[in-house]
């Protein structure tokens, strides 16, 4: 590794890999029906890097402005905008960013950053899939309460927490290359054997396997496949139906499906493996 340092080369440590964008949205109920939930107005935008938030809002201002052209909102001079839901109360606006947290969680300081978000009033919300919590470790990330913060101090609040969540997932990332190169080895290491030799595979579980393995191709420690197939193979693990476990022949057809699906991603991780870089950064 320390050849590696000396020469200039680092693994790769960039914000957009940890934060993949989000959605900005305005909730408005009619004025005659303000506690009505299938009536509510929800126009969103995304953005896509924490320096796009404020022009995002200028959109969705825009987008608001116009649905305001023939419609009234449920407004009042105490709480806001009114909503059934308390926490669209108030501004009504909530910014929500994606985030892959693999390094926090190898590292073992993730539980400790989410609880902290419910201080500032922030929460997150994870994926479950085929009975595994946190799967894959991406997280998305918004604001839990609207009343009484003005828009613009909400967007700086988001700005903020959202920057100091991409800095702590990078210097995670660069605790393990430097601290504990042996654990994200590890971790690769054992996401890669079973992902060659698995006999099934269930949707879930790939795609938390997929998760250190996703990290890997970010940092540059492996060889065969990109990190945007990676990422594209997680995402269609997020669309598979759940299947009923019912009956003997609801577990055959499960079985068959993940036998299959083993069998795809045994073929596809043959040739994948670690890089001569991680051979030289993570020893």
């Amino acid at each position: 590794m320390s050849a590696r340092r000396k020469s200039g080369e680092y693994p790769n440590l960039l914000a957009r890999d940890v934060l993949a964008g989000g959605l900005m949205t305005l909730w408005r109920n009619p004025a005659g029906k303000p506690f009505e939930e299938r009536d509510v107005w929800s126009p969103a935008v995304t953005w896509e890097t924490t320096a796009d938030l404020a022009e995002a809002f200028t959109r969705l201002e825009a987008e608001e402005a116009v649905l305001a052209k023939t419609n009234a909102f449920a407004w009042d001079t105490d709480y806001g905008y009114l909503s059934p839901d308390p926490h669209h109360c108030g501004t009504g606006l909530t910014v929500e960013g994606e985030f892959h947290l693999e390094a926090l969680h190898l590292i073992g300081d993730l539980p400790p950053v989410l609880n902290a978000l419910e201080a500032v009033r922030f929460q997150s919300s994870s994926i479950v899939e085929d009975g595994i919590r946190q799967a894959a470790h991406i997280f998305r990330i918004r604001n839990s309460a609207t009343l009484g913060i003005p828009e613009r101090e909400l967007l700086k609040r988001a700005h903020h927490l959202f920057d100091d969540l991409i800095t702590q997932e990078i210097n995670a990332r660069r605790s393990l290359v430097e601290d504990t190169p042996r654990i994200i080895e590890d971790s690769i290491a054992r996401a890669l054997a079973i992902l060659r030799a698995a006999r099934l595979l269930a949707p879930g579980e790939l795609l938390d396997l997929l998760s250190p393995i996703c990290l890997g191709t970010t940092m540059g420690f492996l060889e065969g496949i990109t990190r945007a197939e990676t990422i594209k193979l997680m995402r269609a693990q997020l669309n598979v139906p759940e299947m009923p476990a019912n009956t003997l022949e609801d577990d055959r057809k499960r079985d068959a499906r993940d036998a299959a699906l083993a069998d795809r991603i045994n073929k596809r991780f043959r040739s994948v493996g670690f890089s001569a870089y991680a051979e030289d950064c993570l020893k």
